[in-house]
């Protein structure tokens, strides 16, 4: 049978594994073609391989076939480097890169020599027809169908990004199974993904230019039959939610409530919430269904930075909110970004002093990078942004401040960033 291996590349400055980076696409993709051929997971981002044990996995298996995700713009690096050592094992095997960071970079990857196709957008759909092919006549064989959303070396011209065919009815979707997964459940915290794309357009963020400004979801009745496999499976207790925005459309994510309440599953659950989608009468909801962690990305502490990132909350509405929340026993995370174009020093300030209040369980803080894909990171130059450091660095969020910009430099970037680590450290000690 076609041995097919899905990769995750590693983290290049990170030896400590990571439980949250439990790769829901590959697992998605592995469902899809599991009873197609033998295919194997080599998750090296949550586990911290190397990119040396990588293609040393890899080669135990001998692949007809390999699939190489970019979730991060800073995996790109590494999937390369597996990509070269791969190629130098069996040259005639394929390498197809895909994700969001695939989708945004597609053709300076495939200017790569080692890098056969790239997977644009959703590919669920498209991947059962791509190993039926292969198997029916190999490589040469799938290139000749031109599979939409796949692009390979030979192509006149990169389609726009815009024309993404997409999923429009996730339920006709297989259950992920986990199974496919080596180390679940024991190396990773459970996660399930219930809708895809931001209606939101936040300049900052890569996540439009491949789910799009749309918003597609599963059901609610979906989202409880998930939630419950992994609760009959594995005796899964607690469940985060990994939707860009859980909330963003109220009626559904409390549907989605309720039903967890009536099931009587007892599972605890964490999602990502838009603070201005967010009432009191909703919080105390999703509480009695078993809310225990609420993620908060608030960004900035300053008024004026908030309206040139298309933000729309109240600071003081969602300083009470974030005390409710802690009163019912859901521990809050709110993130900061220090940096963004156009914020000065006095902005910071605002941001410090602002997370500084706020009776959250845990603070965050985080460099602004121009993402790939992001409004920010295609036109840099349009924002005073200006790069100081290698552009592959872009997306390691905690390593490095790669630009300057109009008001700040990449040093005095850096100092700020070290006071609000200073202000999240203490936060932690202090809880």
């Amino acid at each position: 049978m076609t041995g097919i291996v899905l990769i995750s590349p590693p983290a290049p400055n990170r030896d400590t594994p990571d439980p949250n980076g439990l790769p829901l696409g590959l697992i998605g993709l592995a469902t899809m073609v599991k009873n197609l051929a033998d295919v194997e997971i080599v998750d090296s981002y949550s586990l911290a391989l190397t990119v040396s044990e990588t293609i040393e996995i890899v080669n135990k298996f001998k692949p007809d076939l390999i699939g190489i995700s970019l979730p991060f713009s800073f995996t790109e690096r590494t999937g390369l480097d597996i990509a070269a050592g791969i190629k130098s094992l069996w040259s005639d095997v394929p390498v197809i890169f895909g994700g969001i960071q695939a989708s945004v970079r597609s053709g300076t990857l495939l200017s790569n020599r080692y890098v056969d196709a790239v997977a644009i957008g959703e590919f669920e759909a498209s991947f059962p027809e791509l190993v039926n092919l292969f198997i029916a006549g190999g490589w040469d064989n799938v290139i000749e169908a031109q599979l939409g959303n796949l692009l390979t070396g030979n192509i006149p011209s990169l389609p726009d990004r815009r024309n993404y065919k997409y999923i429009e009815n996730l339920d006709s979707l297989p259950i992920p199974d986990f199974s496919l997964l080596p180390g679940f459940p024991e190396k990773y915290l459970p996660r399930l993904m219930t809708s895809r794309g931001c209606r939101f357009r936040c300049p900052y963020c890569a996540s439009a230019a491949y789910w799009g400004h749309r918003y597609r979801a599963h059901t609610p009745e979906r989202v409880v039959t998930e939630m419950r496999y992994l609760n009959d499976t594995w005796v899964i207790e607690r469940v985060s939610f990994s939707d860009d925005t859980f909330n963003m459309i109220p009626s559904r994510s409390l549907k989605i409530a309720e039903l967890v309440r009536e099931s009587n599953l007892g599972m605890k659950w964490g999602a990502s919430m838009r603070p201005e989608l967010l009432t009191v009468d909703d919080l105390r909801i999703y509480v009695e269904s078993g809310l225990t962690g609420l993620f908060l990305g608030l960004e900035s502490g300053s008024e004026r930075i908030l309206k040139m990132i298309n933000r729309t909350h109240d600071l003081a509405k969602t300083r009470e909110i974030i005390e409710i929340a802690e009163d019912l026993g859901v521990q809050v995370h709110c993130s900061f970004m220090i940096g963004l174009p156009e914020e000065t020093e006095d902005d910071i300030q605002l941001t410090l002093d602002y997370a500084s209040s706020l009776p959250a369980s845990t603070l965050g803080f985080h460099i602004f990078h121009p993402l790939y894909g992001s409004e920010y990171g295609e036109n840099p130059d349009k924002y005073g942004i200006e790069f100081e450091s290698d552009q592959d660095l872009i997306g390691e969020i905690d390593a490095v401040a790669p630009i300057r910009t109009r008001h700040l430099s990449q040093m005095r970037i850096l100092d700020y960033y070290h006071m609000a680590r200073g202000i999240a450290e203490d936060r932690m000690h202090k809880k």
